[in-house]
């Protein structure tokens, strides 16, 4: 049985409470178009999606963006940073922490997260789209969308994902199977009829749907992957060095972004988790800064990666 806790708040009444300033929709459409031009191809700088793998403290999380602000300013030439603020955590056994969403008055709080990043900064922000119920919240706001590995074999994912109005990157499964992921991808670019938020409803089809590799039950960013791929007919592609790639390992992260990026011309950009301070440790007893669930690259050492992959660019 489910019982009715609460009721969301209506979306519409939300987003005028809530709402974006001018300047941030200029933020927005500028942003927006930057990360276009990569995905099509249209631009050769980096798209680098960065930030903490998940954003539990609002305060750290904005800290931690103006620090990252001032870094993507001075490689602006050669890499468009993109902040990772995921407010909703996907957990394979649906326990430990599940996100700001899953706190109370969670959405508000998701959306003024958002828009205080992108207003303080001028950073786009990047989301997890873990439901696709939530998507009205924020779909005038958020510049990039990620649809995790336990969530890319999903059929309404993958449909919703067809009518985004943002780029929509889709990971390969837990299994690191590639075909599912192209299907996935197949699918988001193309228009479809079908049923959501009560509703039949009609896409044009994502062509800014890409795919991510996150490694699988091996690491797979190597280039014999990225090389198969593209013969598979999967040409924009990004690749996260951590999770199955680093097999877990976050301090890894910097290495196998040099070794990605040996094969840039085979990628649109890299995913990296950071904060503000290294490694992870348990609600309660982090540092300020500090993830809660998987472990980060610490900001100095961030900073530094970044410097390189300009560089290397």
């Amino acid at each position: 049985m489910i019982e009715i806790v609460a009721k969301l708040p209506n979306e519409g009444e939300l987003k005028k409470e809530i709402n974006t300033s001018k300047k941030t929709v200029r933020h927005k459409a500028k942003n927006d178009s930057e990360i276009s031009a990569i995905i099509r191809g249209e631009s050769d700088r980096l798209l680098l999606i960065i930030g903490p793998c998940s954003a539990d403290d609002p305060a750290a999380v904005l800290e931690y963006a103006a620090k990252l602000s001032e870094v993507a300013k001075r490689v602006h030439e050669r890499v468009c940073v993109v902040m990772r603020v995921f407010t909703a955590k996907p957990r394979t056994a649906c326990t430990g922490y599940m996100g700001l969403l899953h706190e109370p008055n969670g959405i508000e709080t998701a959306r003024r997260l958002h828009l205080a990043v992108q207003e303080q900064t001028g950073l786009p922000t990047a989301d997890e789209l873990l439901y696709p119920a939530t998507l009205s919240y924020f779909d005038d706001i958020i510049n990039y969308y990620a649809i995790g590995a336990r969530s890319s074999e999903n059929q309404e994912h993958r449909l919703v994902a067809s009518g985004l109005d943002a780029a929509c990157g889709i990971k390969n499964p837990p299994s690191g199977d590639l075909r599912s992921m192209i299907n996935a991808v197949t699918a988001a670019k193309a228009p479809h009829d079908f049923l959501f938020d009560g509703h039949i409803v009609q896409s044009g089809g994502n062509k800014l749907a890409h795919g991510i590799l996150r490694g699988g039950v091996e690491p797979n960013y190597s280039r014999d992957n990225l090389l198969k791929l593209r013969d598979m007919g999967l040409s924009s592609i990004i690749v996260d060095v951590n999770h199955a790639n680093s097999m877990k390992c976050h301090s890894e992260q910097p290495k196998i972004a040099m070794e990605v990026l040996k094969n840039q011309n085979l990628i649109k950009g890299l995913m990296i988790e950071s904060y503000i301070e290294d490694g992870a440790a348990e609600r309660g007893k982090q540092a300020f800064g500090q993830s809660i669930t998987d472990p980060c690259l610490g900001f100095d050492a961030t900073e530094k990666l970044i410097y390189e992959i300009a560089d290397k660019l």
